[in-house]
């Protein structure tokens, strides 16, 4: 049984004993499991036709202002790994994804119409609307159900392969996003892998600019090995956000080189193997910079996937340049 410690204390994984106790976790720690641009709407409501098969009750709805561009909203399915994966979970996402694509108006007046009773509710989503081109929550909605793709989200209990292997089936693979929680004499922490982790700098810019370059970092082996020869690099932790807008992939290479000299366009991204990750095939590649690491600034050279805009690749001087969105 996985734990973890500090100083003092051993924490021990302490499991949920019910959906409806997953889910007031869920809501509790919403901001940090979707991010500060997004917006929980915590209501149980039928999508979908009554009559049809492309129906069901999701556990909430989220509107994510990640990009004040194009927000996007999503189904929230919160699930414990204890159920079955196929029988549940994918017929659950599947019932959604199908809804979505159907009734987009009644999903718009529905949400409307819970929004307009919910005084705290309309008064955040109404502040997000201020950095957007919506004058109103309705043009807002009515971007959302019927301009758009309505995506889901899956929140569990924690990841497995089968899990990953099942959501594989979809064309575009829901995100997961993981909540696990842990105990130590009587206090509980929790542990989070959030929605859109990835470009949590682009969120914490707020200036709504479009990236559409994710650099990676990488040893001269696994450079040679993957982006050399097999026109490809594997196992990024990609969101439905980062799929939607990646157009470009550049290499930080890491000693003895400490800089970004190749960019290569993206042809196609495809779930890789069951890790609940993306293999990134690509075309053209076209030589940058060099774009060498500053000297004198920590937390410059990326370690995970970071986000840019391939403008800003073609005239940074410095790796930090590309992090700069107020450049």
């Amino acid at each position: 049984m996985p734990f973890l410690l500090s100083k003092q204390n051993k924490f021990a994984l302490l499991g949920f004993e019910s959906e409806s106790e997953f889910e007031r976790a869920v809501v509790a720690n919403s901001k940090h499991l979707f991010g500060p641009e997004a917006v929980y709407i915590d209501v149980k409501k039928r999508v979908g036709a009554k009559d049809s098969y492309h129906k069901g009750v999701p556990d909430a709805f989220l509107v994510d202002f990640l990009n004040p561009k194009s927000p996007a909203l999503y189904f929230v399915e919160n699930e414990l790994l204890a159920h079955d994966v196929y029988a549940h979970i994918v017929e659950q996402v599947g019932r959604f994804m199908g809804a979505g694509a159907a009734s987009g108006p009644s999903i718009r007046d529905m949400l409307l119409k819970h929004i307009k009773a919910d005084k705290k509710l309309r008064r955040g989503l109404e502040s997000k609307l201020q950095k957007t081109q919506f004058a109103n929550l309705e043009e807002l909605m009515i971007y959302l159900t019927e301009k758009g793709e309505i995506n889901v989200v899956v929140v569990a209990d924690g990841e497995d392969a089968d899990l990953n292997q099942a959501l594989k089936i979809f064309r575009n693979p829901p995100d997961l996003v993981v909540l696990r929680r842990f105990l130590s004499r009587g206090n509980v922490i929790y542990e989070c892998e959030p929605m859109g982790g990835e470009i949590e700098q682009v969120a914490a810019a707020s200036t709504g600019e479009d990236f559409d370059t994710v650099v990676c970092a990488a040893f001269e082996d696994g450079f040679q090995r993957a982006y050399v020869k097999s026109n490809a690099w594997w196992a990024i932790r990609l969101s439905q956000k980062a799929r939607e807008k990646i157009r470009y992939l550049a290499m930080y290479q890491k000693k003895p080189f400490k800089e970004i000299r190749h960019v290569a366009e993206i042809r196609r991204i495809e779930p890789y193997k069951n890790t609940g990750k993306f293999i990134v095939y690509l075309g053209k590649k076209m030589k940058v910079g060099p774009i060498p690491l500053d000297k004198d600034r920590k937390g410059a050279a990326p370690q995970s996937p970071r986000f840019t805009t391939f403008a800003k690749l073609k005239r940074a001087k410095k790796v930090s340049e590309l992090w700069d969105w107020s450049s």
